[in-house]
């Protein structure tokens, strides 16, 4: 699956890994966006939630906290424009893009 949501993703994924690795900013994203869509619907652990946020959005400087926000917009367009796995696709596709100093990350190194 390619698409131009797909690739403004993964593009914006890549933007973090200067720093960070590519597999923690993923999953940290995950978390914040899951963390916002349940406490737009569920009040009562707002707090906890929110505290969990905080956390997570603590060890990235402002580069990578403020394209968090780009990235979750082009998901929504992504799924708007029909039914599709497009995490699953940015996982994958950002798995097998070698870094820009040429090691290779792969998910069969993770472990």
């Amino acid at each position: 699956m390619t698409g131009p949501h797909l690739k403004s993703i993964v593009k914006l994924f890549e933007s973090c890994r200067y720093r960070h690795d590519i597999y923690t900013v993923f999953s940290d994203w995950c978390e914040c966006a899951a963390i916002s869509l349940s406490n737009a619907m569920d009040i009562r652990q707002r707090e906890k939630r929110d505290a969990r946020y905080m956390e997570i959005i603590g060890r990235y400087d402002r580069n990578v906290v403020e394209t968090f926000p780009k990235i979750m917009g082009e998901v929504v367009m992504a799924l708007e424009a029909g039914p599709q796995d497009i995490l699953g696709a940015t996982f994958h596709v950002s798995s097998t893009t070698p870094r820009a100093d040429s090691s290779s990350l792969h998910m069969s190194s993770a472990g």
